[in-house]
């Protein structure tokens, strides 16, 4: 999660916004008032709701540069989404409340009279908005403020509007008075038309729209990076101090953990490096793919692991016979098991071995419980005999370079010999696993008292 972001800009633009809106709007009431023109009146009631708005906007954006807390751990960003919907509903009353004020000048013929005044006030209006709308718009895409942005959006429509207003007291000017109402239906039109384009965009911020075209970002992302094989789902939502993205990938299911959260890390980069203020949850689901040719035994090993009874796998042993596959393996599950129950899961175990493999002629699977390993007992120094039988078979051997530690061991299911050798570095992995062998077997038959052996061999 990103920290709290500094945004003393936004609220510093914000607080600049209410003190000029609040400026033209007693401008234009003062002259309205003293004029009758209804255009100026709207302007005035127009900047008063400005005023209201950017107040709103004051207070949103504070609201927003909070930080995370206990109780809003995504932050507050949709405060200013709320804010940005009262000023639409706001701009709404306006509209309405215009449109029945012309309408009702025009059948009345009530026209204001021409003065100076008014020309002079709609003059200085649209000078302060068009420099206050070009500081918002600058602070909002700085900082991604959606508050601050319907706030210039809405003040380069009072520009606009105030044109409108200054045409109509031109035409009063000249001898059109019915032009003042009609500027005034030209600004409620206006009005009507940035108020629905703020509300849906206020409205898709609350109900968590994705951002146009981020999806298709993030998905193509995803699959350009090496490893990935499918995206799951992508999930976004915008928030004024942060984008929050959600992500399920698919990577091979034989990738290690390491390899498998590089991928998640590249993913995060990339996406960090083409958007801002991004928090992102990259989830990675292990699949089959169909180019992978896996080994019998890393099939079995991953079909254990999707079976949440089966807690390991080992003895495994497989032959083939005339193009045949002979399968043996222990299956160690829970011990609360019933046997019916474990029965149960070794046949699916074994079917989709069958489903995943060609030519299984046979599957021979030894059930059994996870118990506790025996608690051993060095007893070594006991054992001179054992010790000294053992040395004498291992320096039988040829390929037998020293023989290291041998060590004994009693435990409840008998007695246990670990030997270590040194061997040529050369050997290959085969002929020391066939050494390995063969001692083992030699010193199981020569010393009958001792029920394991375990040989490690070291290169020399």
């Amino acid at each position: 999660m990103h920290g709290p972001l500094d945004r003393s800009d936004v609220i510093r633009a914000a607080a600049l916004s209410v003190i000029a809106a609040l400026a033209l709007t007693l401008m234009k009431l003062v002259v309205g008032l003293l004029s009758g023109s209804l255009g100026v009146l709207s302007e005035a009631l127009h900047s008063g709701l400005d005023l209201v708005a950017a107040g709103v906007t004051y207070v949103a954006v504070k609201a927003a540069a909070k930080a995370p807390d206990e109780d809003h751990q995504y932050g507050h960003g949709k405060v200013e989404s709320f804010a940005a919907l009262a000023e639409t509903i706001m701009l709404w009353v306006t509209s309405v409340w215009i449109i029945y004020e012309a309408f009702r000048r025009i059948l009345l013929e009530e026209w204001p009279e021409p003065t100076i005044w008014g020309i002079i006030v709609m003059s200085i209006s649209i000078v302060v908005d068009y420099e206050r709308s070009r500081m918002l718009y600058k602070t909002a895409e700085e900082h991604g403020s959606q508050a601050l942005e319907a706030d210039a959006l809405h003040f380069s429509t009072d520009m606009i509007s105030s044109s409108v207003v200054l045409l109509g007291l031109f035409f009063v000017w000249f001898g059109f008075p019915i032009g003042d109402p009609l500027a005034a239906l030209g600004v409620s039109i206006v009005i009507i038309y940035v108020s629905l384009n703020l509300g849906r965009r206020a409205y898709d911020e609350l109900v968590d729209t994705a951002p146009e075209g981020v999806c298709e970002d993030v998905e193509r992302i995803c699959l350009e990076t090496p490893g990935v094989i499918d995206v799951g789902r992508v999930r976004v939502r915008g928030s004024v101090t942060t984008m929050f993205i959600d992500v399920v990938v698919r990577v091979k299911e034989s990738e290690i953990i390491s390899h498998a959260h590089d991928v998640a890390s590249r993913i995060e980069d990339k996406i960090a490096e083409k958007y801002e203020n991004v928090d992102i949850m990259i989830h990675i689901e292990p699949v089959e793919h169909d180019d992978e040719d896996p080994d019998v035994y890393s099939l079995m090993q991953r079909l254990a692991r999707s079976h949440s009874e089966i807690k390991n796998l080992h003895n495994v042993r497989i032959f083939t016979s005339g193009g045949g596959i002979h399968i043996a393996a222990h299956l160690e599950m829970d011990d609360s098991l019933t046997l019916s129950a474990a029965h149960k899961v070794s046949e699916n175990f074994e079917r989709g071995l069958r489903d995943r493999l060609q030519n299984v002629e046979s599957v021979t699977l030894h059930l059994e419980s996870t118990e506790e390993e025996d608690v051993g007992q060095d007893i070594t120094d006991r054992a001179g005999d054992i010790v000294e039988t053992a040395r004498t078979i291992i320096n039988s051997f040829d390929f037998i370079s020293a023989c290291g530690d041998v060590v004994v061991g009693e435990e409840e299911s008998g007695i246990t010999l670990a030997v270590t050798c040194t061997v040529n570095k050369d050997m290959s992995l085969s002929e020391s696993h066939g050494l390995s062998d063969k001692i083992e077997k030699v010193i199981l038959s020569r010393i009958p008292q001792v029920s394991s052996v375990t040989v490690h061999l070291e290169p020399h």
